[in-house]
């Protein structure tokens, strides 16, 4: 009996070796590209170099743009588990920005194509096989995401937001201009629909006195049925990179004219605005 036990003890043992570990969240800091753990409330270094990490939906692999000595962007997909690093073969030497489908099948990304001129959006396999550009009316589109179905993107031109399938077809059409009062978009605002597609939420420059360079950038959220928009982030703040893990909004900010960075969280409803992780930024959630 006492053997058996033995046995047993040394199989759950390694069986707990054998997982592979899970991480929760991704960002930047000062130290570079880290991934966090809930579990055990500890943050690992991932690479020192690079941008715009996403966290894969199962919290196992990483993706994030790198680059090299002449400029070039690609995109890296790291193992947690193994560390073995890979570049997606985009087919580019201008792609960046990196984000899984909420399947894990897919990554779209942002492109340009030095050719034409243009930027697009594209999307590859996780396999790292099937490179291709969504053309036609998204030529010039930016800062992909995904619908919870993983069978739609949500793009923006500037003037409007688009909802497409894999093809590129459009799906629907928001209008910019209607889904707040504020000053419009920027190539680097991300469009981002709640998991129930019944809210949008997205980042704008605002109307406000903000820093040296320009106006400052507030998070706000669209409801599509009552066709409302409310504000998330509270003035004073240059806000922006949003994220929307269940109903929390997690985005980025710094106090106006301060060079200091955190990673804040809020409630859909404009509530517990907190410091989720300090001296961070472009935070993504595992789902």
């Amino acid at each position: 009996m006492k053997n058996i036990f033995l046995l047993f003890l040394t199989l759950s043992a390694l069986s707990v070796c054998g997982q592979s570990k899970s991480y929760d969240y991704a960002y930047m800091n000062k130290k570079g590209i880290c991934v966090y753990s809930s579990a055990d409330k500890s943050e690992y270094l991932i690479a020192k170099k690079g941008q715009d990490p996403y966290i894969s939906p199962d919290g196992r692999k990483l993706a994030y743009s790198t680059f090299n000595e002449k400029g070039d962007r690609f995109i890296a997909i790291v193992d947690l588990n193994t560390h073995h690093k890979i570049l997606l073969n985009t087919q580019n030497n201008n792609s960046y920005g990196p984000v899984w489908s909420p399947d894990g099948s897919l990554i779209a990304y942002n492109s340009f194509d030095s050719k034409n001129a243009k930027w697009y959006i594209a999307l590859i396999d996780t396999g790292n096989t099937n490179p291709r550009i969504l053309s036609g009316q998204l030529e010039n589109s930016y800062v992909p995401s995904w619908l919870v179905n993983s069978k739609n993107l949500v793009v923006q031109n500037l003037d409007n937001v688009f909802v497409v399938s894999l093809s590129g077809d459009i799906i629907s059409t928001y209008k910019v201009s209607t889904l707040s009062n504020a000053m419009g978009a920027s190539s680097s605002d991300r469009f981002v629909f709640t998991n129930d597609n019944k809210k949008i939420v997205f980042s704008e420059d605002v109307d406000e006195p903000g820093e040296s360079d320009g106006p400052p950038s507030a998070i706000f959220i669209y409801d599509i049925v009552n066709k409302s928009t409310l504000r998330l982030s509270p003035k004073g703040y240059f806000a922006d990179q949003v994220f929307v893990k269940g109903n929390k909004i997690l985005f980025t900010a710094s106090k106006l004219n301060s060079t200091i960075q955190n990673v804040y969280s809020v409630d859909m409803d404009g509530k517990n605005f907190k410091i989720l992780f300090p001296g961070c930024s472009s935070v993504s959630a595992k789902r």
